[in-house]
């Protein structure tokens, strides 16, 4: 049987794109080109970028004759927007792991961009598609778990993300070191002006189960050090008594007077705490699925890479997860001739 590698193109080589590229190549993909901001200062002699031609914005895709673009550089739609565009009118299907893309049309804000992405890439014939963690942690994972369950009551997902992986840099520096009373004076509590991570990642979850949402309530809470935490990698000192993170909180109520909710928790770890992530259903029976040791950094480009062929087969159009086969492992992304 012939075989021919899938090409493809990284856009965006952060830490995350960096990894990206690495586990695409050993799983048999020929990484094109990689697509960064500035290349000014920057040191790309990583073995894993050997062949990889570095690009700026400006230069077009089509040159690469790639079969897919594989966006690691944002959250939100807007910066997704452009060069999403860019991609499906070069004739390639997109992967991301843009958060806000992971339910592409429930109605928001940003639902007109969500319904143009989709009429485009439609038009073109290619795939727009958001994975990573949510998809298999967030959606396949509960969704096998609950298949166990007679009754749900209430079901809560919840993932402890360690801000101490992400340095002063991702430290949300400001809601940290502060008492309670601050945190709130200083209307941290109040929801984000743009899509909460679980706020989006439940609504395939919903959706899969056959359930609809009767009302949202989202709100962020300070999480409280209990002691001092002076190894902590932060601008301000933690102290007892003081925020060493916080939790975005999605409450979904759900027909039957189901509760759903979700628990999305960034914070600077104690000393010997690692990230974990974990569902309970309350219900018959009650019980709970939890994942410790939950390596983010792994775990996403992972996931990432391993939906690269079920986006080149999907049909076109701007999808959610539960529009595509099950997530799954993929040992080689090589695919036969024709």
């Amino acid at each position: 049987m012939s075989l021919r590698p899938i090409r493809a193109i990284l856009y965006g080589l952060g830490s995350v794109g960096r990894v990206t590229t690495k586990y695409l190549k050993e799983k048999d993909v020929e990484v094109v080109a990689a697509y960064v901001r500035t290349i000014e200062g920057k040191d790309f002699s990583a073995p894993e970028l050997q062949g990889v031609e570095i690009c700026q914005p400006n230069v077009p895709f089509e040159k690469f004759g790639a079969d897919i673009v594989v966006m690691t550089h944002c959250t939100h739609l807007a910066d997704l927007y452009e060069p999403a565009v860019k991609a499906a009118k070069a004739g390639l299907d997109v992967v991301t792991i843009a958060e806000d893309a992971f339910e592409p049309f429930y109605i928001d804000h940003e639902t007109p961009v969500a319904r143009e992405l989709d009429a485009i890439f439609r038009s073109h014939g290619k795939t727009l598609v958001s994975v990573g963690v949510q998809d298999t942690f967030w959606y396949a994972q509960p969704l096998s778990f609950l298949a166990s369950v007679q009754k749900i009551d209430r079901l809560i997902g919840r993932n402890i993300c360690d801000l101490g992986a992400f340095g002063t840099v991702g430290g949300h520096g400001e809601q940290i070191g502060i008492t309670r009373e601050e945190f709130y004076a200083r209307g941290y509590d109040a929801p984000h002006g743009h899509r909460g991570i679980f706020e989006v990642a439940l609504r395939p979850l919903v959706r899969a189960l056959g359930l609809d949402i009767k009302s949202t309530k989202t709100v962020n809470e300070p999480v409280i050090a209990e002691r001092d935490m002076p190894n902590a990698k932060t601008d301000r000192p933690i102290k007892a008594g003081t925020t060493c993170g916080f939790m975005e909180r999605v409450v979904f109520e759900l027909e039957g007077g189901i509760v759903a909710e979700g628990q999305f928790i960034m914070q600077h770890l104690p000393d010997g705490a690692t990230a974990f992530n974990e569902w309970i259903v309350e219900g018959v029976p009650s019980m709970n699925l939890r994942t410790d040791n939950f390596l983010g950094d792994v775990i996403t480009p992972a996931s990432l890479v391993n939906r690269v062929r079920d986006t080149l087969d999907a049909e076109p159009g701007f999808l959610s997860v539960d529009q595509l086969p099950q997530a799954r492992y993929f040992p080689s992304l090589a695919r036969r001739n024709g």
